[in-house]
């Protein structure tokens, strides 16, 4: 984050200091996606196993739209330039938590709606906030904040005419427990990047039993003009002129047309014009599609069978939304007076919504969110640690009515409420209030620097809280019987990101491997939770096998 103006307010007769961080900006529409925000999204690499095309052979068609995963493809009320939101949130996003629920698509609108990112990108009008490749912010927020289902929004269209940001904190948690993990691009452009796509069709590079969904953007004036017909299929020959637009990639077909991609249109034009082809070629030429960057497809991977540790539960009054930033922060410390590390949520609650009340045009000037803080676990060192809640100001009037800690560490939510509330929104300034807590950390992370997950058979990560670019992390396990050991360390999707072997004497069995926080390509990893098993092996037997949590920070 960008580094902020130092400003000082006084809360409870103590000056402290506010927090030196500034939230992070929210593209303009019509802007060009920067090329360090660009850099920034991780490349997508075909993993290691695929090289094998004798036992990983690719097929000449996938087609997702056949899975019962697919969301209904249709208007449902979409205006303004939502496109890329309909396409990243609505359709691609809903398809993974849909898979990733086992959950069948029912009913004519998709479970999570798009208008909860976009609301928070535009100002209540909506022809604002919005482009072509406005998918990425929508990505980020839902990493951030997780999606909202349609149902706990108020339906597919709630808030059009007023730019409703919703209420109430058991739908900003339902939303926390579907987050986002993180989302990846392939230069479409490039020589190779047709076999990344399609595998991921088929079976999203990793094994699964269906493949997955991208999303792209394209120039779509005048697009009707470049429809043809082939073999009974709608083509498209080649892309508009001007006017982005975001549509999904669901399919392939190597045997038609020289080799084409199904796209599925994010408008849901109806009566059968909702899905056409276009050849792989043209995403080579770049005509229609290319920025400074190459070609962008991108994908979306989601957190599976993920629950919240912490949230705070926030009460707001403010006149002028569009004038606040709404941001948490913690410090491993209960005495501490200051966050050591804050973060906001990717543009949602940031300066948005034009100067309306918190709710909306004619709506509500108080709000209740949540805001999932689980992210700050492995900063919990010791045996407490304070929470915050910032609130920085433009202007306007308002309040921090309530700020309460959710803690669902025990299974059982706890509710820690602030000491302080009805506290004034200083404006031009950062508004603070902090919660102390107090727990045991080692449940978290491992006590003694060790880690080991829940119902694991004598695996230890060593340290269990680990630094980025220290020594390697230690895995252990004991046993007898076995000549072999396999170390598969994933993340916390449960996808795989890196794999050894060892030989072992099978008189002790004893398997000690470490992992240097990096994945099968030598690439170092994000900040985050990881899990590595040990499978204690004789030939293609298990003799033995267990895991262990990993938590990684800076």
């Amino acid at each position: 984050m960008k580094q902020g103006i130092l400003v000082s307010i006084m809360i409870g007769g103590v000056l402290v200091p506010a927090f030196s961080q500034t939230p992070s900006p929210v593209r303009k529409q019509f802007g060009p996606v920067t090329a360090a925000k660009m850099t920034s999204i991780p490349n997508f690499v075909l993993p290691a196993m695929y090289k094998d095309r004798t036992a990983h052979p690719l097929p000449a068609t996938a087609d997702i739209t056949k899975q019962k995963w697919m969301p209904p493809v249709g208007t449902w009320g979409i205006n303004g330039w939502a496109c890329a939101n309909a396409s990243a949130v609505s359709y691609a996003y809903t398809y993974e938590e849909q898979m990733a629920q086992n959950l069948a698509t029912s009913g004519g609108t998709p479970k999570y709606t798009f208008e909860y990112t976009y609301h928070f990108l535009n100002s209540a009008n909506e022809s604002e906030g919005g482009d072509g490749w406005m998918f990425v912010e929508a990505f980020d927020i839902l990493k951030a904040t997780g999606g909202m289902a349609t149902t706990d929004f108020g339906g597919m269209s709630w808030g059009n005419g007023f730019g409703g940001w919703t209420s109430g904190y058991a739908k900003y948690y339902n939303a926390m427990k579907v987050r986002a993990s993180e989302y990846y691009k392939i230069d479409a452009s490039l020589a190779g990047s047709d076999e990344l796509i399609k595998q991921y069709l088929y079976d999203h590079a990793d094994g699964s039993s269906a493949g997955g969904m991208l999303v792209f953007q394209m120039n779509s004036d005048d697009i009707d003009k470049h429809m043809t017909t082939v073999s009974g299929r709608r083509v498209i020959s080649s892309m508009g002129n001007a006017g982005g637009h975001a549509l999904d990639i669901v399919g392939y077909d190597d045997t038609f047309n020289g080799g084409s991609y199904l796209l599925v249109n994010s408008w849901g034009e109806g009566g059968g014009n909702d899905y056409f082809w276009a050849k792989y070629s043209l995403f080579k030429t770049g005509a229609g599609l290319a920025n400074a960057q190459g070609t962008p497809v991108m994908f979306v991977n989601v957190k599976k069978n993920y629950s919240p540790m912490f949230a705070l539960k926030v009460s707001i009054t403010h006149n002028q939304r569009n004038n606040i930033a709404i941001m948490t922060g913690v410090a491993p410390s209960a005495a501490a007076t200051t966050a050591t590390k804050n973060m906001d949520y990717a543009g949602a609650f940031n300066f948005g919504g034009g100067p309306f009340p918190m709710m909306g045009i004619g709506q509500s000037s108080t709000i209740e969110i949540g805001l999932d803080v689980t992210d700050f676990v492995p900063l919990l060192t010791g045996s407490d640690a304070r929470f915050f809640l910032h609130v920085i100001s433009k202007g306007g009037a308002g309040t921090i009515n309530s700020v309460t800690l959710m803690d669902y560490t025990s299974g059982t939510a706890k509710e820690i409420a602030s000491t302080e509330t009805n506290k004034t929104i200083a404006a031009n300034a950062t508004t603070t209030i902090s919660i102390p807590w107090t727990g045991k950390v080692s449940t978290l992370v491992g006590g003694n620097g060790l880690s080991r997950t829940q119902g694991a058979s004598d695996c230890f990560a060593q340290p269990g809280l680990a630094h980025r670019g220290g020594n390697p992390v230690r895995i252990t396990m004991t046993g007898t019987g076995a000549s072999q050991a396999r170390l598969t360390v994933r993340d916390i999707d449960g996808r795989p990101i890196f794999s050894s072997a060892s030989a072992l004497n099978p008189a002790s069995g004893s398997a000690a491997m470490s992992w240097e926080m990096k994945d099968s390509q030598g690439a170092s990893v994000a900040p985050g939770i990881y899990f590595a098993s040990i499978q204690l092996l004789q030939g293609s037997k298990v003799v033995k096998s267990g895991s262990a949590k990993i938590s990684l920070i800076d």
